[in-house]
């Protein structure tokens, strides 16, 4: 992501969902990158845009697309 111009942060703790959301919740971060077992699988990364809950699994060249979409 960095790469591609888009600020990115990686959360620092091998911590549970819940409090990985609620940090970048209380940092304002608009979207969350999600890459667990099944995107390592896939080859994908799973958006979660922290405003409406929306989730959507897309290729890391749609993830970086929509991220200057927006």
């Amino acid at each position: 992501m960095r790469k591609a111009g888009i600020p990115a942060e990686i959360f620092p703790d091998n911590a549970k969902m819940k409090k990985q959301m609620g940090r970048a919740d209380a940092l304002g971060i608009p979207y969350v990158g999600i890459i667990g077992e099944t995107e390592l699988a896939n080859g994908t990364v799973t958006l979660k845009d922290m405003a409406t809950g929306e989730q959507k699994q897309l290729t890391v060249g749609q993830l970086i697309e929509e991220l200057n979409r927006n």
